[in-house]
């Protein structure tokens, strides 16, 4: 994300941080030295294009003085290394923490362009759509990255009123998507960018054709090039599935 007009100086940031400290929240002189030091640090970093630095420095300063301004730029540093859904929450942890009214001005601003950042973030962040066809999502565990997805991200087609569900907001980049029912797995890389919406589909065969296909193999295993025990050995089988 690019430091845009209306965004707040580096350097009056830093005046206006030191404004925060001097209206009101108590910091030891050991504690006031190791933030400045942090913040300065971040905001070099940042300036450089070293924004995985940035980031750690101002976690760090923001840790152990929770200011508005220094929550703003741990967010902006998320933004900035693809992390759109953590920096969405760092600007909503920024937006819920409660001012007072005696806090200065510079929190206040930190608010405000928390916010209008936020908006703009969140068009940015790509949303999908897993979409199911032959099974419930009752008999599906689909996982994202090792996630376990709620089932309300899962569509199944035929029996949702809604042809387009509720989509999964992702960071952009390289996704793995990992679909087990019973013994049937499918395995699915998908890429999305920048503001996009993708949908996929994992298609699964229903238990009957589970059955024949368990039938089918086994009785293959059992009777070779037999055919007539081939025959015989699949209306055993699919008499006991059934």
């Amino acid at each position: 994300m690019q430091i845009r007009k209306g965004l707040v100086p580096l350097r009056w940031l830093v005046l206006l941080t030191w404004a925060l400290w001097l209206g009101g929240v108590p910091l030891s002189s050991a504690q006031d030295a190791n933030v400045s030091k942090l913040r300065d640090a971040g905001m070099a970093a940042y300036e450089s294009g070293n924004y995985a630095a940035a980031k750690q420095a101002f976690d760090q300063a923001f840790g152990l003085s929770p200011l508005h301004s220094l929550g703003l730029w741990t967010a902006r540093a998320r933004a900035k290394l693809g992390e759109l859904l953590e920096a969405d929450e760092r600007y909503e942890k920024v937006l819920k923490a409660p001012l007072t009214q005696s806090a200065p001005s510079a929190e206040r601003e930190a608010q405000e362009h928390a916010a209008r950042e936020r908006e703009e973030l969140r068009h940015r962040i790509p949303r999908l759509r897993i979409q199911l066809e032959g099974v419930d999502p009752s008999e599906v565990e689909v996982r994202l990255d090792g996630a376990l997805i709620a089932d309300e991200y899962v569509i199944v087609q035929k029996q949702s009123p809604f042809p387009h569900g509720k989509a999964l907001q992702v960071n952009p980049g390289s996704h793995q998507i990992v679909a087990v029912s019973a013994d049937q797995r499918k395995d699915l890389s998908v890429t999305l960018a920048e503001g996009q919406t993708r949908e996929v589909s994992l298609r699964f065969a229903n238990s009957g054709t589970l059955k024949q296909r368990k039938c089918r193999d086994q009785c293959r295993t059992d009777c070779g090039e037999n055919n007539d025990c081939y025959v015989a050995c699949k209306q055993r089988c699919f008499s006991k599935a059934s």
